[in-house]
């Protein structure tokens, strides 16, 4: 299966950092799943046959709001815990929800990520 992830971040975190976390996140759950995980710009990110957005970093909030009409619910946001991306994928998910939208948050083990990955893919 091909799972693609668009990034969003804020510039004043460590771009290099972010990058390293990334690719730890996703190689660490292709070995989980035996899945592809791309990442993807946002006009193909549903070509694949699953979608996330990984939120990286606290003051990716405006960067999502920028792409918000381009989503399809359900919306998964994908984080790894670091830098206030936790924190930003609440407010994020909060907004989600008062549009009438679905949403997640897939965060925790890298095992427990790959596992509602692989149940919406399911579905």
């Amino acid at each position: 299966m091909n799972i693609h992830v668009y990034p969003i971040q804020s510039p004043l975190h460590d771009q290099v950092y972010l990058a390293k976390k990334r690719e730890e996140l996703l190689s660490s759950l292709h070995e989980l799943t035996g899945d592809a995980y791309r990442i993807s710009d946002i006009d193909h990110l549903y070509d694949g046959d699953f979608a996330c957005i990984l939120v990286e970093s606290g003051g990716s909030e405006q960067y999502f709001l920028a792409i918000a009409d381009r989503l399809r619910s359900p919306i998964y946001l994908l984080t790894y815990g670091s830098n206030n991306s936790l924190a930003a994928s609440l407010e994020i998910l909060t907004y989600i929800h008062q549009r009438g939208w679905k949403g997640e948050i897939l965060h925790g083990s890298d095992a427990y990520i790959a596992k509602r990955i692989k149940e919406g893919l399911a579905k």
